[in-house]
C-alpha cells in the first residue's frame, strides 16, 4: 500500500454522545459532521453505549442500522433508558464492555482509521483516550464549550472535572475541532505542538426549504432552562417593545422537567396580559422548522461572559437557514461572521433597552428586515451549510492520521 492511501480516510467513527440520531445540539452537530463526511466518500459511524429514550414515547429505531447515511449502533443494545436503577447500571456496563469490542472488531476488519470524540466527562474521555492508544487509531476532541465557564454546572465535582477537562484532559487527544476563535486559542496555548482545525456551526439548509404559512406575528426564542438568566432577559426586552398585543413571543424551551415548565409558563402567564408570550417544550423537529420559518425574527442573546464568547451556538445555524432576520449580541464568533443591518440585528451591549431597541426595528421596518433575513441566509449557506465543510474536515483528519 503506497504511503498516499496509508493516509487516506475512508473510516470515521464518533464516540461519546448517546441518543442519536435524536437531540439536542450536540447529537445534531455529530450527526453533521458524519454527513459532511459522508459527501466526500467516507464511510462513518456512531456508537453510542447507553439508551437514553424515554419508554413511554414511541421511537421507531432499531439498536443498530443506518440512518441517513450514517451506520449505527448501540453497544446497549437498547435504545431505551431503564426505568429500575438495578437495570439502568446493568445497561451502562454492558454498553461500556461492548463498545469497547466494538471498536476493536472495527479495528481488526480496518473499518476505523480516527474516531471523532464529543463528552465533557473527564473520566470517559481519559477511557476514549486510552482505547485509541491501546488500538491505535488517533482520537479527535470535537471541542464546543469551555466547560470550566459554564455556570449552570457549579458542584464541587462538576468543577474538578471541569478543570481537569480544560487544562488537562485535552492534552491526550492528536488533535482538536475548536468551534470558535476563542477556544482555538485556548488549545493551541495548551496544547501547541498538536494540529486543530476551527469548525464552525453546522447545518442542514434543505430541511428548511419550506413555506412560510405565518398566522401571527411573533418573535422566538430557542434556549435551554439553564440559562434562565437569558430567558428572563429575553422577557424584559420583549416587554418593552411597543404593539405587544399585535407581536407575541414564542419560547421553545429545552431541558427541563415537566413542572419546571409549568412554573416558567405560569410566570409567563402572570407576567404578561392576554397570554401573549407562549411556551413551547419536547416538540417534534419537523415543528421546531416551522416554528423558525413563520417567525418575524429569531432572538439569541449572548452574553459578555467567557462562557458565551466560547461557544458558538447551533441554533444561530437554524435561525439563518429559515430566512428570518437573526437579533443577538456582540459577543464571541457574532464578530467575526456578521455585520448589524446587513446580515443580522445586533446590540452592542448587553443591555434590554438595547436589545429591545433592534426588536423595535423588525417591527417598523418590515421589509428591511426581509433584506437582512436573506442576507443572512446567503452567508449561512457560504459559511455553515455542512456541505460546504466536508472537504476541510476530511483533509484535516488526513493529516491527523500522517503524524499519527
Amino acid at each position: 500500500m503506497s504511503r498516499e492511501n496509508q493516509h487516506n480516510i475512508t473510516n470515521v467513527v464518533f464516540l461519546g454522545e448517546n441518543g442519536f440520531p435524536k437531540g439536542l445540539a450536540a447529537i445534531q452537530r455529530m450527526t453533521l459532521m458524519a454527513k459532511a463526511l459522508l459527501v466526500e466518500g467516507c464511510k462513518t459511524t456512531v456508537i453510542c453505549r447507553k439508551g437514553v429514550g424515554e419508554q413511554d414515547h414511541v421511537v421507531s429505531l432499531c439498536t443498530k442500522g443506518k440512518y441517513e447515511g450514517i451506520d449505527y449502533l448501540y453497544t446497549s443494545k437498547n435504545v431505551f433508558k431503564p426505568k429500575g436503577f438495578l437495570d439502568r447500571n446493568i445497561q451502562k456496563l454492558k454498553g461500556l464492555f461492548d463498545e469497547y469490542g466494538y471498536l476493536k472488531y472495527l479495528k481488526k476488519q480496518g473499518e476505523i482509521d480516527v474516531a471523532i470524540v464529543s463528552n465533557m466527562s473527564a473520566i470517559h474521555m481519559l477511557r476514549y483516550c486510552f482505547y485509541a492508544r491501546w488500538l491505535n487509531f488517533p482520537v479527535v476532541l470535537n471541542f464546543v464549550e469551555m466547560a470550566s465557564s459554564m455556570q449552570h454546572r457549579s458542584s464541587f465535582s462538576k468543577r474538578i472535572n471541569d478543570s481537569l477537562f480544560d487544562r488537562w484532559i485535552i492534552k491526550f487527544f492528536d488533535a482538536a475541532l475548536p468551534i470558535s476563535n476563542q477556544l482555538l486559542d485556548h488549545y493551541n496555548r495548551v496544547v501547541p505542538t498538536k494540529p486543530s482545525l476551527k469548525l464552525p456551526i453546522l447545518c442542514d439548509f434543505e430541511k428548511f426549504n419550506i413555506q412560510s404559512n405565518r398566522q401571527e406575528s411573533y418573535f422566538l426564542y430557542c434556549g435551554s432552562i439553564a440559562y434562565k438568566d437569558v430567558i428572563d432577559f429575553v422577557l424584559q426586552a420583549y416587554n418593552s417593545i411597543n404593539q405587544k398585543e399585535k407581536t407575541k413571543l414564542y419560547m421553545i424551551i429545552s431541558g427541563g422537567s415537566k413542572d419546571e415548565s409549568q412554573f416558567l409558563q405560569k410566570q409567563m402567564n402572570e407576567g404578561f396580559e392576554n397570554q401573549s408570550v407562549r411556551l413551547f417544550s419536547n416538540i417534534p423537529y419537523e415543528e421546531l422548522v416551522e416554528l423558525y420559518i413563520n417567525a418575524i425574527a429569531l432572538l439569541i442573546p449572548l452574553r459578555p461572559t467567557l462562557q458565551d464568547a466560547s461557544r458558538f451556538p447551533h441554533k444561530i445555524g437554524e435561525y439563518l437557514a429559515s430566512g428570518n432576520p437573526m437579533i443577538t449580541t456582540n459577543v464571541g464568533e457574532i464578530k467575526n461572521y456578521f455585520e448589524d443591518g446587513e446580515t443580522a440585528l445586533i446590540a452592542n451591549t448587553y443591555k434590554t433597552d438595547a436589545f429591545a431597541e433592534k426588536m423595535q426595528y423588525i417591527l417598523q421596518h418590515p421589509e428591511e428586515a426581509k433584506v437582512i433575513g436573506s442576507n443572512g441566509k446567503k452567508l449561512g449557506l457560504n459559511e455553515f451549510d455542512y456541505r460546504t465543510q466536508g472537504g476541510r474536515l476530511k483533509t484535516f483528519l488526513e493529516e491527523v492520521l500522517m503524524i499519527s
